[in-house]
């Protein structure tokens, strides 16, 4: 048993590839499996764009700036989120992150190594 400290500095944001729109995203995983096998966390940055998304995970979202919109595709309902809301997410659940304007999330999702495991 640990704990682990990532400092601010060393955090690296990447594009956050297949975006819609003519806004960008960028994405931060700061807690992925080679941290932890079990829990994955990190943070996206939105602007003017969506990024269509089926989570393969399930996963909480804390907004932490600006507005967030999650559309649920299965059930056809959009959900604004803002500065201190909370999204769950079930597994396998088709959406939509989205955002008008600027927004940002802190992600956390069950499990990390998702990937390995299709």
């Amino acid at each position: 048993m640990s704990v682990v400290f990532i400092d601010q500095s060393k955090v690296n944001f990447e594009v956050l590839e297949g975006t819609i729109g003519s806004g960008e995203a960028y994405i931060t995983r700061v807690v992925n499996d080679e941290i932890s096998e079990s829990l994955g966390g990190g943070i996206v940055k939105m602007k003017g764009c969506k990024f269509p998304w089926t989570v393969r995970y399930d996963e909480i979202i804390y907004v932490l700036e600006g507005e967030i919109i999650i559309y649920d595709e299965m059930k056809r309902e959009r959900k604004i989120g803002k500065n201190g809301d909370v999204f769950f997410i079930e597994k396998d659940t088709p959406i939509v992150y989205e955002t008008n304007s600027n927004g940002s999330f802190f992600f956390s999702l069950y499990p990390a190594n998702w990937s390995k495991k299709s």
